[in-house]
């Protein structure tokens, strides 16, 4: 199969913004407001069957909507080559409003919204409620409906996707299935030794502190990798799209997978996270969660005008920080459980589905604990009332599966959709011929 080619979206989305967790739309909040908000999505156009799955992916806190892309290439690919494809009809991937494109655009409201809060003494940083009624607005949106939706979650917006299937306002139908991703689940009375707390208000401090400003995108690559001196040919930053990728490699130089999956990192750079990452999914983080900024310089004569430029992360540090603070990722157990419920296969309705069957919650995992430990799994499962569908594990990745290992994820994914999913939604899925 070729190499996907997404089409770009941008959607006008009328939500609300400044809920906290536990309100709902008919209580009285400081700075709680109705606005329009854009949305960036890409579009993967897949198939004209009306009866067949329609992904929709969010992405992690301070990653970006394209990172899913090699993960689409290597499912879509693997796809084909297995099956037959018309099982899948589109997949969306989605920025978060303050992330990406998204942040882009709403970059007057966002900061207009910020100062207001100082002036009025409430909190206006975009917070995962925020992200829960965006989400509940995208998925209300025309070119959605009658689709069977599985939303496809990682990390930081596991906790959004529960809040919007939970409301008791909100304006879509649940959708058919989901999948978490390495989900990030708090719960009220959490102790503060808990290693998903202790994580969390070690990123609130870091963030803040992070080096934020390049003087352009090969320098940004060189810092995230630690690299000192002259960058080996084959981590040198590259500028990509997600139309023009380098998808193509062979395993060995683009998205690793099984065992060998993390071990991406450069003999001339110090260990970092980012050093752990596919080469694809690395350039495409550099490409689109920084922007490149002109600043007007004076010079001799004063007549004459230059600029200088540099690029700095969309997401600003000061709206980042807040958002691994515990509160921002807190569920109820009776939250969680409920949405399973409602899930469940033969139990629960979502559109397009005559007989009212879904296709149930499932849950993938990292094979190295960095964040999840066996205990808060054990947690976010018990919470879950043990009413998952199926469990995965993606192996030799850390927490950040769609950075670390696109492929062993789109394998993780498709066992998913093909073995329980699309069996649930009574669609035949053939062999290729």
């Amino acid at each position: 199969m070729e190499n996907p080619t997404p089409e770009k979206r941008v959607f006008s989305l009328r939500t609300t913004f400044g809920l906290r967790v536990g309100a709902t739309l008919q209580d009285t909040v400081p700075g709680r407001e109705d606005a329009t908000i854009q949305c960036a999505a890409l579009k993967y156009p897949i198939s004209e069957s009306e009866q067949g799955l329609t992904l929709v992916l969010t992405h992690g806190l301070s990653s970006h909507k394209e990172s899913y892309h090699p993960t689409i290439t290597h499912l879509l690919r693997s796809n084909a080559a297995r099956t037959r494809a018309n099982w899948i009809r589109e997949i969306w991937s989605v920025d978060m409003p303050n992330h990406g494109e998204s942040a882009v655009l709403n970059r007057a409201y966002l900061e207009d919204r910020q100062e207001r809060g100082r002036k009025e003494g409430w909190d206006g940083i975009c917070n995962t409620m925020d992200f829960s009624t965006y989400l509940n607005a995208f998925l209300s949106i025309p070119q959605l409906q009658g689709h069977r939706v599985v939303g496809i979650a990682h990390s930081g917006s596991c906790a959004p996707w529960t809040h919007a299937l939970t409301q008791p306002d909100r304006t879509h139908s649940h959708p058919f299935a989901l999948i978490f991703i390495e989900p990030v689940f708090m719960f009220p009375g959490m102790s503060p030794t808990d290693p998903r707390a202790i994580h969390g208000a070690a990123n609130v401090r870091n963030v803040l502190a992070k080096r934020d400003t390049w003087s352009d995108r090969a320098e940004a690559k060189r810092w995230l990798l630690d690299i000192k001196g002259s960058v080996p040919k084959g981590r040198r930053y590259e500028q990509r799209d997600v139309g023009t990728s380098r998808s193509s490699e062979s395993p060995k130089n683009s998205s690793r997978s099984g065992k060998n999956a993390s071990k991406t990192g450069n003999s001339q750079g110090g260990k970092t996270v980012w050093s752990k990452w596919d080469d694809l999914a690395l350039d495409l983080f550099v490409e689109h969660t920084l922007e490149e900024v002109l600043e007007p310089t004076p010079s001799y004569p004063l007549e004459i005008m230059k600029s200088s430029s540099y690029v700095r992360s969309v997401l600003r540090k000061e709206e980042e920080s807040p958002l691994y603070a515990c509160l921002q990722h807190t569920v109820g157990p009776v939250q969680l459980t409920r949405m399973c419920m409602a899930l469940a296969p033969s139990t629960g309705g979502g559109p397009g589905c005559g007989d009212g069957s879904v296709g149930g919650v499932h849950v993938i995992w990292a094979e190295v604990e960095e964040f999840i430990s066996k205990f808060a799994k054990a947690e976010i499962l018990d919470a879950m009332s043990h009413r998952v569908v199926s469990q995965r594990v993606v192996s030799g990745s850390g927490h950040l599966i769609p950075q670390e290992n696109p492929r062993g994820l789109a394998d993780a994914l498709g066992d998913v959709l093909v073995g329980h999913i699309a069996v649930a939604a009574g669609l035949t899925v053939r062999a290729a011929l």
